[in-house]
């Protein structure tokens, strides 16, 4: 009995050592769809303002991305063996261009699932994306839309204060929107 034990730990050991960088990237995917979620739930308010919108539904995209991007770079140990000088320790014998682009490319793949992961699940929420867009909407696109009304009353529809009299057009606003962004997160 304990033979059959040990061979099934050393069967589980070896799957999961061959498969480390899998598992890996999927715990940093899973790590980032949380966080998405809980910067959606208790960061994310859009400022309902023409001046601000689109800069804060970009950067709501693309500043944590670069973070992540940044920190994956930063905690990845072959960044520090680079900065280490590792190539001058080893004589450069081991560092021709095309190993060192592999390296590089290593680095860049392993540091890129979480922002990749945080920028296309921005994008399948659209939430972001709705806040950034709202007041571009050409308003001649929709059937009986009031004249006089511009991008300030765009910038609205978002958030919880849409003009009364453009309430009717709220729900096909923002999934026209939505509709763009999760078209963008499939490129």
């Amino acid at each position: 009995m304990a033979s059959l034990i040990s061979e099934n730990l050393k069967f589980f050991s070896l799957f999961f050592k061959s498969r480390d960088v899998m598992i890996f990237n999927g715990l940093v995917a899973l790590g980032t769809v949380g966080s998405q979620e809980l910067f959606s739930v208790v960061a994310f308010h859009c400022p309902c303002s023409p001046e601000r919108n689109y800069m804060y539904g970009l950067a709501a995209i693309g500043v944590p991305a670069l973070v992540l991007f940044l920190v994956g770079i930063i905690l990845n140990n072959h960044t520090w063996n680079l900065v280490a000088a590792e190539c001058r320790k080893r004589a450069m014998r081991n560092c021709s261009i095309p190993a060192t682009f592999l390296l590089f490319g290593s680095i860049a793949g392993r540091a890129a699932v979480a922002p990749v992961t945080w920028s296309v699940i921005s994008l399948l929420r659209g939430e972001a994306y709705v806040c950034a867009r709202s007041e571009f909407l050409n308003r001649n696109t929709f059937l009986d839309f009031p004249i006089g009304k511009g991008q300030e009353d765009m910038a609205k529809f978002p958030c919880k204060d849409t003009p009364t009299e453009l309430l009717v057009f709220k729900e096909e606003v923002i999934r026209r929107l939505k509709y763009e962004s999760q078209f963008s997160a499939g490129f």
